[in-house]
C-alpha cells in the first residue's frame, strides 16, 4: 500500500468528528438569526435544525466507528488524491484572476489526464472544449455572470 495510512476505524471517527464539528459551526452561526417557532418558524430555524441534527449524526458517526473498531487500514492520500487536492486548490485560487474559461479548461484537462487516465493531448482537447461548452451554457444561456479574467469575451 503507498501513501499515507490510517486505521479505518479512526478515518470514521475523524470524519464523524469533523461533521458534528461543522454542526456546531452551523449551529452558533444560525443563533442570532431569528428562529420563530415550530408553528411559525423564522430564517434561522432551519439553519439552526439542521446544525443540531448534523451534531448527534455526526457523533454517533464517530462512536459507532470507535465501537466496531476494525483492523482494516485505508490509504489517506495517494498520488492521484494529492493531484486532485492541489489541482481544485490551485483552481480555487485563480478563478477570479485568470477566469472561468482557463481555469476550467486547465483543471479539467489535469483531472481527465490523472485520474481519467487520458493521454494529455486528448485530455487537453476534453478540457478545453468542456470549459468553452460550459462557458456557453452558463454565461450565454443562462445569463450567469462568469469571471472573465483574461478571457478575452
Amino acid at each position: 500500500m503507498s501513501g499515507l495510512s490510517l486505521p479505518r476505524w479512526a478515518g470514521d471517527a475523524a470524519v464523524g468528528l469533523a461533521l458534528a464539528l461543522g454542526g456546531v459551526t452551523l449551529a452558533v452561526l444560525a443563533w442570532p438569526i431569528p428562529r420563530g417557532s415550530v408553528g411559525n418558524p423564522g430564517p434561522g430555524f432551519m439553519p439552526f435544525v439542521l446544525g443540531l441534527a448534523l451534531v448527534l449524526l455526526g457523533l454517533a458517526c464517530a462512536v459507532r466507528a470507535v465501537r466496531e473498531h476494525d483492523g482494516a487500514a485505508v490509504v489517506l492520500v495517494n498520488r492521484k488524491t494529492a493531484v486532485c487536492l492541489a489541482t481544485l486548490l490551485a483552481a480555487a485560487l485563480t478563478f477570479i484572476p485568470v477566469g472561468f474559461v482557463p481555469t476550467v479548461a486547465v483543471m479539467l484537462s489535469v483531472l481527465f489526464a490523472v485520474l481519467g487516465g487520458q493521454p494529455w493531448w486528448r485530455a487537453i482537447l476534453f478540457g478545453c472544449g468542456a470549459s468553452l461548452a460550459l462557458d456557453v451554457v452558463f454565461d450565454q444561456l443562462l445569463g450567469v455572470g462568469l469571471p472573465a479574467g483574461v478571457w478575452p469575451f
